[in-house]
């Protein structure tokens, strides 16, 4: 029996739904197994193994080299790929299941664009890309903050986690300082940094 032009219709566009269905979970899994690798890299500090080398002034016009590590990010802004870099760690965000978790991860991405402004100043790519990135950096970190103060839960481990965001706040404000990078918005990101180590300072000072 010869099947009827609509009957065919109906037969492919299930089939193509079975293959989107298909590779939607296969996306998924490797997200997942992404996620469980990162998590347990990030926690054997496997993952912060790139130094970022600035210039940090501590009076009377002395300065000294400082060294701060962030992971590698291999895939820059303005590659085509990087839209789906940045999905899959939005995923990342809703597979964390606790608040401490989804602040690693934020400080990580954080880190990571980090990494990718110093890149992007060092290949003179343009001005829009660079803010852009810096912006997405120090939002990642103001979030990371953010989530882990979600839960009222002060053990070890949150002040480990809040540690390292404190001192990945300081770091950044040096760093960006460090670039001597004409522009008034990053001027105005710098102010913001500086206000927010002071913030984070007078709550460390009170507790």
């Amino acid at each position: 029996m010869i099947s009827r032009p609509k009957e065919k219709t109906i037969k492919w566009c299930g089939r193509f739904f079975l293959l989107i269905i298909s590779l939607m979970i296969l996306f998924w899994s490797l997200v997942s197994a992404g996620f469980e690798k990162m998590m347990s890299d990030m926690r054997s500090n496997r993952l912060r193994n790139i130094p970022i080398e600035y210039v940090k002034e501590i009076g009377n016009g002395e300065k000294i080299l400082k060294i701060y590590k962030v992971p590698e990010s291999n895939i820059e802004p303005g590659d085509i790929r990087y839209s789906l870099k940045k999905f899959r760690d939005e995923l990342w965000i809703l597979l964390s299941r606790t608040p401490k978790e989804k602040a690693e991860v934020y400080l990580l991405m954080a880190d990571k664009r980090m990494f990718e402004v110093v890149n992007l100043i060092k290949d003179k790519k343009s001005d829009d890309l660079i803010l852009k990135t810096l912006d997405d950096s120090i939002c990642n970190l103001e979030e990371a903050k953010k989530n882990l103060f979600e839960k009222n839960q002060k053990d070890v481990e949150f002040f480990k986690t809040n540690q390292q965001i404190d001192q990945a706040g300081l770091a950044y404000e040096d760093i960006v300082k460090s670039f001597n990078y004409k522009n008034e918005k990053v001027d105005k990101i710098i102010n913001e940094l500086e206000n927010w180590n002071q913030k984070n300072r007078e709550y460390n000072e009170r507790n």
